[in-house]
């Protein structure tokens, strides 16, 4: 099951309704049912405190027979982790969240990249998307689709990454240990449409920039 996650921080453009449409499941948490509101769409569930959705989204939402899940203020995660493992409880099997990687909270966005190491996801692809951003972790073999001259970052979320190899990238990596100390895997670039990194033991995140 394919599901989409709208978060509450801002985006810089507008979210394509059609990119929603093939989505099994549309969650909005708190603010990001605004961004939804803008392009016509409904969400199947809406998640959060309620503390940056307005009175009128809120009403509107409830009167289409949209579910509810209201969060308390004081609470021990983040409106996006409570959603997030609601969705794995229901059987996600991708996530796509947007509006995790925004500002202007710089707490929020560590905070949401982290969150893709937990073992909740071990079995589950997750994917935070922006305007000109996707991250996500390799998970030991991933395939990038993209464009040539987009940059490729590859960031040890653990103090070391062994055997790291890529395919399709400017400067290619060749059984390489990424270190969490060093920007070795920043800003290579895809050489073509499709790019492929395979790594070894260790937590590698990767973040493809397709603004170039």
């Amino acid at each position: 099951m394919h599901v989409v996650v709208v978060a509450g921080s801002s985006l810089a453009t507008e979210l394509e309704a059609g990119s929603l449409a093939a989505a099994d499941l549309v969650v909005a948490v708190d603010g990001g049912a605004e961004a939804l509101a803008r392009v016509g769409v409904v969400p199947d569930l809406l998640v959060g405190d309620m503390d940056s959705v307005s009175l009128r989204t809120r009403a509107e939402l409830t009167s289409k027979g949209v579910e509810v899940l209201l969060l308390p203020t004081a609470k021990d995660e983040t409106d996006t982790e409570a959603a997030l493992r609601l969705v794995v409880e229901r059987g996600a099997e991708e996530i796509t969240v947007y509006g995790a990687l925004g500002g202007p909270r710089l707490d929020h966005l560590i905070g949401n990249l982290f969150l893709l190491t937990s073992g909740l996801f071990e079995r589950v692809r997750v994917r935070m998307v922006d305007d000109l951003h996707e991250a996500f972790l390799v998970k030991g073999n991933v395939v990038v689709d993209g464009s040539r001259g987009d940059l490729v970052s590859l960031l040890p979320l653990t103090p070391a990454v062994e055997d790291v190899r890529t395919e399709g990238l400017l400067y290619p990596l060749a059984g390489e240990t990424l270190h969490q100390s060093a920007t070795r895997g920043v800003s290579n670039m895809m050489t073509g449409f499709e790019s492929r990194v395979t790594h070894g033991s260790g937590v590698l995140l990767l973040i493809h920039y397709r603004g170039r």
